[in-house]
């Protein structure tokens, strides 16, 4: 069974199985990290960030009466839980649930080694004397003298680590800490991360900082000095903002600071790159198979939602307000939050003492002992009152008219503008039109000059060009057929492309205007490689098409963008529906608003409607699930779902379901039947020529010439057939297609599908259904082209697309005057071709021919038949018909295609064909105690093969 099934179904199996055995072995054994070694945790309350007012009426609104009696009952009793910010008032709610914080404790058992500073000498005397006194008497009654001297003001430090890391982040810090007499360090995981709770409503830096406001009151802690390392800043500033009273100083260490110095610079396109991100660790999390490795670790989804839930742009506003101690360390050399951030972030807090060494990210806490000693340094002028208020900025925070001043933004220079350039570089190879207009906005906020953006891009959209053109030059057309370059183009693009390059040698014209035409770049460039065009002229194209496309766009977003960037502000916390429904209203705007002026435009608006309202067109998927339904509920009723292959015990186990062998079931009921075709079987083999040369060999042999039909040997609905016109034409499908494969001799005529049955124990059968499958034919006129025939014509424009795509080669052709030119090479679905009901044709004698065909093959009682006729008559009486398919047990009408039967009735008349196949070889089962020679699983596997097929792209030679 499993060498039978296609490699991509085996593919598929294999991962699956690989992703439940993944989710059972991480339900079953779940790695989420434990505690660590001193580590306790505490369930509070969580907490979620909830927008009241977030409307452009907001703006006009915030003042009025109703609106400050609203924000007032919003930030009533617990100011702490909520901002207000211009045009919008946001708090933070309990979500109903239970978190669990865990968290370490750092204290310090010895006595500290210096004495609060505003003691007077003789005070300083009079303590030590004392504690040398008690010491012989308690020790422990000496240290807590001691402290009680020494250091009843001072308040615990709350150390808080970044994204992507957990507590033990800071622990050498914290006890780097505890040994420079700081006597109480608290290290907690924040929640997603750690061993702390993993799944949460908000991940956001605003809902943490109210959490671990809950893990303090938990504590009976009032207030602490406030240390964030990374993302965890903005939870310290966040925490500094919501209750500045119980936040005795704020130490940021490679913080992150002003949006304008994180990643893009903007929210919102930040945001699109954090969806991105997003979508990235959750497929990566709960689909791939990785056994539980993520659950345990700090890279995961989690790590992604801090990023995406969280909002930095009022970071600079709460810098700019925090009037309190501030300390402030950073790398100069710093690529994850640069250091130009730190600085802006000194000039917002003017009183801040800082710290800069040098080294990246890190070097802060690499160096631990350098930074407790400059923080322990900073905390000990905390002692007293005085040096607090010497330390704090004593203007005011909020000026009167609400407007804040705020440092100017330099250009970035140096190492900052070089990680800009690189960041817009690697984003044009996913989307270059979008990245364009987000280096507009970088350059419109003056975080970074025209020129070197328009350089990033430029030199990122020529790297992804070129590419491309060595992918077409030197792996060539097979890579196609291969992911994921076959899920970016298909074949078929590359063959349209490689024409119009014949057409036009020079190719300027197609390089320059596939920057202008959405989705044509991918197969221009790969095409011209295939055609290994001259690259030394390629790179002069495609410098020229860059150039001309990617300063306007960055313009554009530079005098436009950032005047509607700016009115987003007000939606800024709906930045993803922005963009989705930015790139939505895009599209119509592309797809149908601009084609509608243009004839074609207006005829495939006609195709796209036809195709959702007729469901004719709709899926093959969705057409058949009722039936699948049906299915199952015989199998119930008749208590085997294989019974039904009874029906035809002439054709083998399998009954002839349509999925099994093509030769083996016709060979078998037409034998050397007079109406049948001839046919022929073409093994695979490894070596294309051989199998060429065999194949031709073959087809002499049963002299069968040329148009032939060639189709798999297994294979279902039309998938694979073609008409091969020549040996040429026939190489090429083998060249598509490895497997075995059936040749048949072409018969011209009208094609029908007809299907009988005859219960068991009759010597008549009778025609079930017959439908005729029409070609689709468009007239020529002497005029106008094949594809402009094929969109005017009335059936023609229900498939326009998929006419166009078969017969591009042909599209400039003018057909003569009152020529008809066949658009459906075959009488598949798949192909375009239309069904039509025609159950007046079920009278004649076309069943008593179908009769002495069963009764020469044995016990068949159902058959799907492929019949070519010269006329409806000649297919009624039975008269000079030939038979170019059959198919056994399972076939059902193509009726549910024909768009003027109301699918009720079409379902009724295929339920009726099911159920007729079962309740036969129910009934052969109990008369005659037979039991089915195939089992559920190995039927599934014949459908699986069939149904897994590709109908792959066959690259037909040039005329």
């Amino acid at each position: 069974m499993w060498q039978r099934l296609p490699v991509r179904w085996r593919v598929i199996f294999m991962i699956a199985a690989l992703i439940g055995a993944s989710y059972a072995v991480r339900h079953a054994f779940p790695m989420t990290p434990s505690l660590r070694d001193g580590q306790t945790f505490a369930d509070i309350k969580a907490l979620s960030v909830e927008t009241v007012f977030e409307t452009p009426d907001a703006a006009e609104k915030a003042i009025s009466p109703q609106n400050r009696k609203k924000i007032a009952e919003a930030t009533k009793d617990k100011p702490r839980k909520a901002r207000v910010s211009g045009v919008y008032v946001s708090k933070l709610v309990e979500t109903g649930e239970n978190v669990r914080i865990a968290y370490k404790e750092f204290r310090n058992t010895e006595p500290t080694p210096y004495a609060r500073p505003d003691k007077t000498p003789a005070e300083e005397a009079s303590a030590k004397e004392k504690a040398e006194r008690l010491l012989h008497d308690s020790i422990d009654a000496a240290k807590k003298v001691w402290k009680d001297l020494t250091s009843e003001n001072q308040a615990p430090v709350l150390l808080i680590h970044g994204v992507g890391s957990d507590g033990s982040q800071l622990d050498a810090l914290a006890e780097a800490l505890v040994q420079q007499g700081v006597e109480r360090v608290i290290v907690p995981d924040l929640p997603g991360a750690g061993a702390s709770q993993r799944e949460l409503d908000d991940y956001s830096i605003e809902a943490s900082a109210g959490m671990l406001y809950a893990l303090l009151d938990k504590l009976e802690i009032p207030a602490v000095n406030v240390l964030g390392f990374g993302e965890g800043g903005g939870v310290a500033v966040f925490m500094a903002h919501q209750q500045a009273m119980r936040v005795k100083s704020l130490a940021l260490v490679s913080s992150v600071g002003a949006q304008e110095f994180e990643l893009l610079g903007n929210h919102i396109v930040n945001k699109i790159v954090y969806t991105f991100h997003l979508g990235f660790f959750k497929i990566a999390q709960d689909v791939l198979p990785h056994f539980g490795l993520m659950d345990r670790g700090n890279i995961n989804k989690a790590y992604a939602r801090v990023l995406w839930d969280s909002d930095i742009s009022e970071l600079k506003k709460y810098i700019r307000e925090w009037n309190g101690p501030t300390y402030i360390a950073h790398g100069k050399d710093d690529l994850l939050a640069s250091f130009a951030s730190a600085q802006y972030s000194a000039a917002l807090a003017p009183q801040a003492q800082t710290y800069f060494c040098d080294g990246g990210h890190y070097a802060p806490l690499d160096n631990t002992q350098a930074l407790a000693d400059n923080y322990a340094n900073f905390l000990k002028q905390l002692d007293t009152p005085a040096k607090i208020k010497k330390l704090s900025r004593t203007e005011q925070s909020v000026p009167a008219d609400g407007n804040y001043t705020y440092p100017t933004i330099e250009p970035a220079g140096g190492a900052r503008v070089v990680v800009l350039m690189l960041i817009i570089l690697v984003c044009t190879f996913v989307a270059e039109d979008p990245t364009c207009l987000a280096a507009g906005l970088l350059v419109a906020q003056g975080l970074i000059g025209f020129i070197p953006a328009c350089v990033a891009c430029l030199v990122g959209i020529f790297i992804g060009d070129l590419v491309l053109y060595l992918i077409g030059r030197f792996l060539g057309r097979p890579i196609l057929r291969k992911p994921p370059l076959k899920w970016l183009v298909s074949e078929q693009q590359i063959d349209e492309m490689s024409e119009r390059f014949s057409k036009n040698p020079k190719g300027l014209a197609l390089i320059v205007s596939s920057r202008f035409i959405p989705g044509s770049r991918v197969p221009t460039f790969v095409a011209a490689g295939i055609m290994k065009l001259d690259w030394h002229k390629l790179i002069f194209l495609f410098f020229i098409a860059a150039a001309l496309w990617t300063p306007p766009l960055i313009l554009l977003a530079e005098y436009v963008g950032a005047s509607v960037i700016e009115q987003f502000k007000e939606w800024h916390h709906n930045a993803a529906w922005i963009v989705i429904g930015a790139i939505l209203a895009l599209y119509l705007i592309s797809h149908y608003i601009i084609p509608a002026f243009t004839w074609r435009g207006r005829r495939r608006h006609v195709m796209t409607r036809r195709q959702i309202t007729r469901h004719e067109f709709w899926p093959h998927f969705i057409l058949n699930f009722p039936v699948l339904f049906q299915f199952l509920w015989l199998g119930i009723v008749y208590r085997s779902f294989t019974v039904f292959t009874l029906a035809n015990r002439a054709f083998g186990p399998d009954g002839g379901i349509p999925a099994a062998s093509k030769f083996d079931i016709y060979k078998k009921f037409l034998g050397t039947s007079s109406v049948g075709v001839k046919t022929v079987r073409i093994p695979a083999e490894k070596n294309l020529d051989t199998r060429w040369e065999n194949a031709l060999k073959v087809l002499k042999r049963e002299q069968i010439d040329f148009p032939c039909i060639i189709k798999p040997e297994i294979g279902d609905g039309g998938i694979g057939v073609y008409v091969a016109p020549s040996a040429a034409h026939l190489r090429a499908w083998l060249d598509a297609n490895v497997d075995d494969a059936v040749a048949q001799e072409y018969i011209s005529g009208n094609e029908y599908e007809v299907i009988w049955a005859r219960r068991p124990g009759r010597k008549e059968g009778q025609i079930l259904s017959v439908i005729q499958k029409d070609f689709v034919r468009v007239k020529g006129d002497g005029e106008r082209k094949l594809e402009d025939l094929i969109w005017a014509d009335d059936h023609g424009v229900c498939n326009g697309k998929l006419f166009s795509k078969q017969n591009f080669r042909k599209a400039d052709m003018v057909l003569e005057p009152g020529k008809y030119y066949p658009l459906a090479p075959t009488g598949s679905r798949i192909r375009g071709a239309r069904f039509i009901a025609r159950p007046e044709l079920r009278a004649g004698t076309l069943s008593k021919a179908i009769d002495a065909l069963a009764d020469a093959c044995g016990e068949v009682h159902y058959v799907c038949l492929d019949i070519r006729a010269a006329s409806d008559e000649a297919l009624s009486n039975g008269e000079a018909i030939r038979i170019t398919s059959v198919k056994g047990a399972g076939a059902i009408s193509s009726v549910l295609y024909d768009g003027y039967v109301r699918m009720g009735k079409a379902y009724s008349v295929i339920y009726k064909q099911m159920n007729f196949c079962f309740s036969v070889g129910a009934e052969l089962r109990d008369d005659h105690h037979v039991r089915a020679g195939i089992s559920a699983w190995k039927l599934f596997e014949i459908w699986g093969t069939a149904r897994g097929r590709s109908d792959n792209y066959v690259k037909e030679p040039a005329e």
